[in-house]
């Protein structure tokens, strides 16, 4: 009797398992959401940290352009930051811009933690008027965009990224 049992709570598993492994198989897959990104880098001109002026499409030139929306306050931010100024030399034939909403008094401190400020192809640029953060319809920090030289989106993300992607979205972006 016991022996039953035994084979008939096995079976039920069994059973159990291969029924839920069915269902899960004719649920349709999770989507991604879409950022819709404007598919060209926009060309605004706002403040850079000294206070002069600058046009986002003569600080990208005819380079691949990695822009990127972010606050130094979030964690996320710092995080993906940190790791750029790190590895700052890979990204020596290519622009980054780096953008946000934050007073200069707030960025400062940071900027000048990261080291590479004074690298001539690294941009630090206020958007004070959020002009910026409206065009892409900022929701989250940081907002990744790869340009290529000509000023098309080639890939964009959101939240903390592989350096290796940003780096081989920006090779092909020559």
């Amino acid at each position: 009797m016991k022996k039953l049992n035994l084979i008939i709570l096995i079976v039920v598993l069994l059973g159990g398992t291969a029924y839920i492994s069915l269902l899960a198989k004719n649920e349709p897959p999770v989507q991604k959401p879409e950022i819709a990104a404007p598919s060209m880098l926009p060309d605004f001109t706002l403040n850079d940290i000294n206070g002069k002026m600058s046009s986002i499409h003569q600080l990208a030139d005819n380079k691949p352009t990695l822009f990127i929306y972010f606050s130094s306050t979030c964690h996320l931010c710092q995080d993906e930051l940190g790791a750029i100024s790190k590895r700052i030399e890979e990204f020596k034939d290519y622009n980054l811009i780096l953008t946000t909403v934050q007073p200069i008094e707030e960025m400062i401190g940071f900027v000048n933690g990261l080291g590479i400020k004074d690298k001539s192809y690294v941009h630090f640029l206020l958007d004070a008027e959020m002009k910026v953060a409206s065009y892409y319809q900022i929701r989250s920090v940081p907002s990744i965009y790869c340009y290529n030289s000509e000023k098309q989106l080639v890939a964009e993300y959101v939240g903390i990224t592989d350096l290796n992607l940003l780096l081989e979205n920006l090779r092909q972006g020559k």
